[in-house]
C-alpha cells in the first residue's frame, strides 16, 4: 500500500477512537436456583391428593405414578435436584382436586 498524505494524521485519531470505545460488558453470573423451603410439605401434598382421589388428565392417580413412585418421593427428589418445583404447599393446602391441579409448577 502506498503512503498517502494525511494517513499519518488518521492513524493516531483512529487509535484514540478505538481506545475510547467501551469494552465488553462484564459477564453476568447466573443466579443459583432458589432452594425450595416447603419440601417438608411433599408428604402432606401426597396425602391430600390420595384422600381426595385426584386423577390427572389421563385418569391416573396423582399421588402415585405408573412406576409406583409416590408423590412425596418424586416431589422431594425434584426439589432437591432443582429440576422442577412442584409447589407442595399449594397442593397440600388445596381443598379440591381442581384447586390442586391449578397449583403452578415451575420448571
Amino acid at each position: 500500500m502506498r503512503y498517502r498524505p494525511g494517513m499519518k494524521d488518521l492513524l493516531p485519531a483512529l487509535a484514540a477512537a478505538l481506545l475510547a470505545l467501551p469494552g465488553c460488558p462484564a459477564p453476568v453470573e447466573p443466579k443459583p436456583a432458589p432452594i425450595p423451603k416447603d419440601t417438608d410439605m411433599c408428604l402432606a401434598a401426597e396425602q391430600g391428593l390420595e384422600r381426595m382421589q385426584c386423577l390427572d388428565r389421563a385418569g391416573d392417580p396423582m399421588w402415585v405414578n405408573r412406576n409406583g413412585e409416590r408423590f412425596r418421593q418424586i416431589c422431594e427428589n425434584a426439589q432437591l435436584e432443582g429440576r422442577v418445583f412442584l409447589n407442595p404447599r399449594c397442593v397440600a393446602d388445596a381443598a379440591t382436586c381442581d384447586a390442586a391441579k391449578k397449583c403452578p409448577v415451575i420448571e
